[in-house]
């Protein structure tokens, strides 16, 4: 007798069989979870090609940026907040490793340039002769990762992923140093490459981006501002991108208040124009 309800069927493990095949509402919601779950892995690949390089090494493209990771404003195919190599927040909010290896890039000594192609030598950043004084308030900090350059007095030094931080006692402002291995083959090619990551910062306005010299090979410059909630306000970062005298090219950025441009550009040019390799 019927009591009037949907007749339920139940399986009992009496030993006799395998139990019936799940209803076929059961089996379509697990294939789409199943299809749910590839697409996510395919995003989170393709993500992690983006923010890690090609060459799976960790961090962006065109070295740490800074910024990314605190405030940036996510484009449709980036992620933000991804931590080194490229340069994890060191006391600022540097993110991003540099990835690839530069091809072509000039040796030691320039050589002549083959018949018939244009002759093209690096230019090279400026430097101070080995044992100069460095300008008052600075001091001559011959850095374990191999290069030698002017910094302010007292600033600690600190190391985050790739990228030498010197940090002033306040933590407002800092000098950071990293080498670019980046697909990118000239200096002005890599500071192009960091502007475009940059730009997607909160409030991010670019005040110059520019070679320093005609050859490609000449130091390029990217100045922008940007909104910082951890820091409360305007920052600013002079990037400076240059071949060194081995043919390896460096960024040397001074990021701090946006509000104090020519302190800032006052450290960045001792910082420069005393760079040399140890």
């Amino acid at each position: 007798m019927s009591d009037g309800g949907a007749e339920r069927l139940e399986w009992t493990d009496d030993g006799g069989g395998a139990p019936p095949p799940p209803p076929v509402g059961d089996a379509r919601r697990g294939l789409r979870v199943a299809a749910v779950a590839v697409v996510l892995c395919a995003a989170l690949a393709f993500a992690g090609w983006v923010a890690f390089g090609s060459d799976g090494k960790a961090g962006y493209r065109a070295g740490p940026v800074p910024g990314v990771g605190e405030s940036s404003v996510l484009g449709p195919s980036e992620t933000d907040g991804v931590l080194p190599d490229g340069a994890s927040p060191a006391p600022g909010e540097e993110s991003g490793t540099p990835s690839g290896t530069p091809s072509d890039m000039p040796s030691d000594t320039p050589s002549a340039s083959p018949p018939g192609s244009p002759a093209q030598s690096p230019s090279l950043s400026p430097s101070v002769s080995p044992g100069a004084s460095p300008p008052d308030g600075f001091r001559v900090a011959d850095d374990p990762a191999g290069f030698i350059l002017a910094v302010p007095d007292g600033w600690r030094r600190t190391v985050e992923g790739p990228s030498v931080f010197y940090t002033s006692s306040d933590q407002a402002t800092m000098v950071q140093i990293f080498e670019l291995h980046g697909p990118e083959r000239t200096p002005y090619e890599s500071a192009q490459e960091a502007e475009r990551i940059a730009s997607r910062q909160r409030g991010y306005e670019q005040i110059s981006l520019e070679r320093t010299g005609q050859g490609a090979m000449d130091p390029a410059e990217l100045e922008y501002t940007y909104d910082s909630e951890k820091y409360g306000g305007s920052r600013r970062v002079l990037d400076h991108r240059f071949t060194a005298s081995d043919g390896t090219m460096y960024a040397v950025l001074v990021i701090g208040p946006g509000d104090d441009r020519a302190g800032q550009q006052e450290i960045q040019r001792a910082a420069v124009d005393s760079f040399r390799l140890s």
